[in-house]
């Protein structure tokens, strides 16, 4: 209850009332394309990967991707 009086407090304007109501977002930034980010491989193996260990959902989608 209280962070929702200080949300509206703080911002006053951001109102959703639906889950598809994108009042809230910038008309250009809702017209531009999606793309997916370029990722290098070598790069993200060198990371340390521990935060995401027991998460092991691949989107099927984007497997064949991964496996190249």
């Amino acid at each position: 209850k209280k962070i929702t009086k200080f949300l509206s407090t703080c911002f006053p304007s951001l109102t959703q009332k639906s889950a598809s109501d994108y009042n809230n977002f910038d008309r250009e930034f809702l017209s531009e394309k999606p793309k997916l980010s370029y990722s290098d491989k070598n790069l993200i193996e060198s990371m340390d990967q521990s935060a995401f260990d027991g998460f092991s959902f691949i989107n099927p989608k984007f497997e064949q991707i991964l496996n190249k």
